[in-house]
């Protein structure tokens, strides 16, 4: 079992780090500080502990200064933040991990399996975990680059706009990220609830409202036609999931 401290000071970071590691079963918190100077202040939990998970941008001490102090007490330490400016002087001070917000699940797990290789049998168990995650965390350009925490459930579609996606929840709200179709086809995987019927849209196909001449009109109203690309995986889908008649043709 890894030992662990976090120290972030903020709540939200530190509840989606202690997500990963609960996923893992191969880390134990031992403390978590959402204050730097308590981490000062109790100095003495940090022996024996394997890996420091912490931030850098933190009011009154920055992680870059208080890794100076901590970072003989602990045997790897992982940088976690929401700004690569800092990635040198994060070298500087032997850091041995630099994960920048929002990092997914796959990117934590890449880290650990780094620094602490698992046994294989432990590795694919963990991997299986990631694949049935059920949310994924993503930046809203829309307010002030906010993580939040979307349901796969929840999501409509995903439309590409130039440089960003704009994702549409079944809520009506709609959140706009830095991403590309490309990475939203990555981040779903094999998820076989979403498809993509055209170089614009990934969509959820259970907020499918219906078809009619090749234009595909969603729950929330959001309309597009099938790509000429498309039709041949579109035509197997209707055909896959069209209700059968069993009157004589």
């Amino acid at each position: 079992m890894v030992n662990c401290i976090v120290i972030d000071d903020e709540q939200f970071s530190v509840d989606v780090i202690i997500t990963y590691i609960e996923l893992t079963k191969r880390i134990k918190v031992k403390e978590v500080f959402l204050d730097p100077k308590q981490a000062i202040e109790k100095i003495e939990v940090f022996k024996n502990i394997d890996v420091l998970f912490m931030d850098i941008n933190m009011p009154d001490v920055s992680g870059i200064e208080l890794a100076k102090t901590l970072r003989p007490l602990v045997k790897k330490l992982v940088f976690t933040t929401s700004h690569t400016q800092y990635a040198f002087e994060a070298y500087q001070v032997e850091g041995d991990a630099y994960l920048l917000k929002p990092f997914t699940f796959g990117d934590f797990m890449a880290m650990l399996n780094r620094l602490f290789p698992p046994e294989s049998s432990e590795s694919s168990e963990v991997q299986h975990k990631f694949n049935g995650k059920d949310y994924f965390l993503v930046k809203n350009k829309d307010e002030d680059l906010r993580i939040e925490h979307v349901l796969f459930a929840e999501v409509v579609a995903f439309e590409s706009l130039n440089n960003y996606i704009k994702i549409y929840l079944a809520n009506n709200r709609t959140i706009t990220s830095y991403l590309t179709i490309q990475d939203i086809l990555e981040l779903l995987g094999s998820r076989g609830e979403f498809k993509q019927f055209h170089r614009s849209y990934v969509i959820a196909v259970d907020h499918i409202s219906y078809i009619a001449s090749g234009v595909i009109k969603m729950s929330n109203n959001l309309t597009f036609p099938v790509g000429d690309r498309f039709k041949s995986e579109f035509h197997n889908y209707v055909t896959n999931n069209l209700a059968k008649t069993s009157r004589n043709k």
